[in-house]
C-alpha cells in the first residue's frame, strides 16, 4: 500500500474530511489531496500528519509486508541484442513512469 493510499485509508477509517485534516496539519485541503495522490510531503508535515492520523511516522512511510513484483521490465536499445531486466516491487516502476513523465514534459515545454 502507497503512503497516499494509507492516507486517505486511514482519514476515511476515522471519518476525516480532506479539510479537517489539513486543519490539523495547517496546510490546505488541496495539499492532502495531493499527498493522497502520491505527491511527496515536506518534512516539516510528516510528524503533524502522523499525529493527527494517531500513528506512527514508520507505519507511514513503511512498505507493505506483501510486495508484489513486476516480472521483467525489458529494454532493446537500436536492435543490437542489449537488454536489461529489472525486478521491482510494482510501486517502484509507477513512480518511476510519473518522474519520467514530468521530465518528458518538461523537455518538451516550448521555451
Amino acid at each position: 500500500m502507497t503512503t497516499g493510499t494509507k492516507i486517505r485509508t486511514l482519514r476515511e477509517q476515522k471519518k476525516i474530511s480532506q479539510e479537517a485534516l489539513a486543519y490539523s496539519v495547517g496546510v490546505s485541503q488541496v495539499t492532502i489531496g495531493n499527498w493522497e495522490q502520491g505527491k511527496s510531503i515536506k518534512h516539516e508535515y510528516i510528524k503533524r500528519l502522523a499525529e493527527a492520523l494517531d500513528i506512527s511516522i514508520d507505519y507511514l512511510f513503511e512498505e507493505s509486508q506483501s510486495k508484489s513484483v513486476q516480472a521483467t521490465s525489458k529494454v532493446d536499445i537500436k536492435n543490437d541484442g542489449f537488454e536489461i531486466i529489472i525486478k521491482a516491487p510494482n510501486h517502484f516502476f509507477e513512480d518511476l513512469h510519473k518522474k519520467m513523465d514530468l521530465l518528458i514534459n518538461k523537455l518538451e515545454a516550448p521555451k
